[in-house]
């Protein structure tokens, strides 16, 4: 009789366990990260009679927590690529849309511009085209201004979130820390069970971690996991967190660089992490932000050093000289924080048209030479105080310490410090600085087309030069400073070059013109200062025409040239390609990674019809174990009344 009673009290017993199971898992069917948990029962040792083993019941053997880790793996790696690639497209789309906007981009106002200058070769004597011309120079460079500042605040943005992203990595760890030393000492307790909702903890922690980095995991055989992220750097050992922080980098203190601490040191590992939030900030800083800027610079660098090359090549109304336009870009040169030596250095922009929206590292050998590279390709040189590479030309004084470094920008700066340096419409250069005429008593039919300058340095308003035409030698004598005798003379035949021959003087602007027609001997042209010349329109013209020229590399490696807005358009077609491209891997990333949820929910999620009808099961196992019990207690009576007869 004893027998039953134990038989029916171990059933009950059991099923009860199962029905405490059964209730907790419907009661964290909505609990993110639980894992589904079933108790497993075994027969109980039997008992040896006469007639040879009887069973004695049933025992709860296990309850096991349903979980698959190849599967949570997946999930974590998954969540921390999404992640990745949902802050590199949110990012990236704030920059498409700011520079693809059509009105506050930078092509409607280069268009206005240009139309405006358009509009003074129309009408060079107008003031009121004068003072909308200046209108639109202003605004074009408020445009550069405004759009710089854009790409400036979205550096302050993202290192704030750099350093927001930190504190919840740092935060996450410590938590993965306490959370590994309960579930040691839990498996300590329970004498090596597992402690099944403190690892469902840890996997939630876990996967939040995943979402702001990359993460490894190495489970340990007392239970506690270790964590490393980047290059196997261990975030937590045990129950011993490390922490991450964010400081000014060492090349540029504008942009946050990440810190790894432990029991070692400290020590930057921006460079070597990858994934999550984390390290979608670092590719978009990296592919986007610092080149889109760097562009936008060479841009403005490029239209005012062009702008400005042509601007002095005319005439004002005041029958000045053109001055520049625009004040000339500095470059932007960081030495690195951690330098040792003595080393200082300097940039100068030579040749904008030569210029490419790259970074440069000038690192020292020690022995008093350099390495330039070129970040965008890494190329190198062997660079020396005063070579000229890709349009500019450092100079280096001091003594260097090997491995000291400089972060060289030629045109990181370019669109911040585009200023307007003419404030009187007047001053607008619209007229050719020289104008050539024939002699009233040329007697041929020779003629010579208007000069064209290209060096404004040598120009002068005391120019005043004269082409006398030597039949016998078949030549002009030129005179060039006006005491009636030749300085050089200029080869033409009228009976092969009468069609027309080309020259160019050198100095005076190296003046280019055409010499055509038969002069007879004597004849004369002079070339002089265009003093006067108020409805002249050439260098209006010319500038307008900057417009269409190609002046700008097309890429790093120089293949090919582009327009001021084509290298614009380029700037908005790479930051829209690398954004829809985002766009489009984060779309199938997200999908991945819920299939990859589907698939661990169906081994690890709560099915509240399959608890249901485990529920009405494991009940109705409780109420024939209960039954059990009570017939061994009819039995029991039944033996005592009998006894007692």
């Amino acid at each position: 009789m004893a027998g039953i009673l134990d038989i029916g009290t171990s059933g009950l017993l059991a099923f009860q366990n199962s029905l405490n199971t059964t209730g907790h898992n419907i009661a964290n069917a909505e609990t993110e990260g639980y894992s589904r948990q079933r108790t497993l029962l075994a027969t109980r040792t039997p008992t040896l009679t006469g007639v040879g083993w009887m069973g004695s019941g049933v025992k709860v053997a296990d309850v096991q927590r349903l979980y698959d880790d190849f599967l949570a793996t997946q999930v974590r790696s998954t969540q921390s690529a999404a992640s990745e690639l949902a802050t590199y497209a949110s990012h990236a789309s704030n920059i498409d849309d700011l520079l693809a906007d059509p009105n506050i981009g930078l092509d409607p106002a280069l268009q206005d511009f240009f139309d405006a200058v358009q509009g003074l070769a129309d009408d060079p004597a107008s003031m009121p085209v004068r003072q909308a011309l200046l209108a639109e120079t202003q605004s074009m460079v408020d445009r550069f201004h405004d759009l710089n500042r854009q790409f400036t605040s979205m550096q302050e943005q993202l290192n704030q979130e750099l350093t927001a992203a930190t504190t919840e990595i740092n935060s996450l760890a410590e938590s993965i820390a306490r959370v590994n030393q309960s579930i040691v000492e839990a498996i300590g307790a329970a004498g090596g069970d597992d402690p099944s909702d403190l690892l469902d903890q840890r996997e939630v922690l876990l996967k939040e971690l995943s979402s702001k980095v990359d993460i490894s995991v190495v489970p340990q055989d007392d239970g506690s996991w270790n964590v490393f992220i980047g290059k196997g750097q261990a975030l937590v050992m045990g129950s011993t967190p490390a922490t991450l922080a964010t400081r000014p980098g060492a090349a540029d203190v504008g942009q946050l660089d990440i810190a790894f601490t432990d029991l070692t040191g400290s020590h930057v590992i921006t460079n070597q992490l990858s994934g999550g939030e984390i390290g979608g900030l670092l590719s978009f800083r990296q592919d986007i932000l610092d080149p889109g800027q760097n562009r936008l610079g060479l841009i403005a660098i490029g239209i005012g050093e062009e702008m400005n090359r042509q601007h002095r090549l005319g005439v004002d109304l005041n029958g000045d000289l053109g001055t520049a336009l625009f004040k000339p870009s500095q470059m932007q040169i960081l030495a690195n924080g951690n330098n040792l030596g003595a080393a200082t250095a300097t940039g100068t922009i030579l040749d904008s048209g030569a210029l490419t929206a790259s970074d440069y590292l000038l690192e020292a050998d020690g022995g008093g030479g350099y390495t330039l590279t070129r970040l965008a390709d890494d190329r190198q040189w062997t660079y020396s105080s005063g070579d000229v590479v890709d349009g500019f030309s450092l100079t280096l004084s001091g003594a260097a310490s090997a491995g000291d470094r400089f972060l060289v920008r030629p045109t990181r700066l370019g669109a911040e410090m585009l200023t307007l340096e003419l404030n009187d419409p007047r001053r607008f250069a619209a007229a050719g600085p020289l104008r050539s005429a024939p002699a009233p008593g040329n007697g041929g039919t020779g003629s010579m087309t208007q000069p064209v300058v290209s060096d404004p340095d040598t120009l002068s308003t005391a120019t005043n030069i004269t082409l006398t035409f030597d039949a016998a030698g078949n030549r002009f004598d030129v005179d060039t400073d006006g005491d009636g005798v030749a300085d050089t003379t200029l080869a033409y035949d009228p009976a092969s070059d009468s069609g027309g021959k080309s020259f160019t003087l050198s100095g005076f602007g190296d003046p280019e013109f055409t010499v055509s027609g038969t002069p007879q001997d004597g004849d004369r042209f002079t070339i002089a200062f265009n003093r006067g010349g108020v409805g002249d329109n050439r260098n209006a013209l010319a500038m307008a025409e900057l417009q269409h020229v190609d002046t700008m590399l097309e890429d790093t490696s120089g293949n090919g040239t582009a327009t001021f807005q084509e290298t614009y358009a380029q700037l908005v077609s790479d930051v829209g390609s690398k954004t829809r491209h985002a766009e489009v891997n984060s779309k199938a990333t997200d999908g991945l990674l819920e299939r990859h949820e589907m698939s661990l929910s169906a081994v690890n999620g709560v099915n509240l019809d399959e608890e249901a009808a485990n529920l009405i099961r494991y009940q109705q196992a409780y109420q024939a174990s209960a039954q059990v019990i009570a017939v061994a207690s009819t039995l029991f009576d039944t033996l005592l009344n009998a006894v007692r007869r």
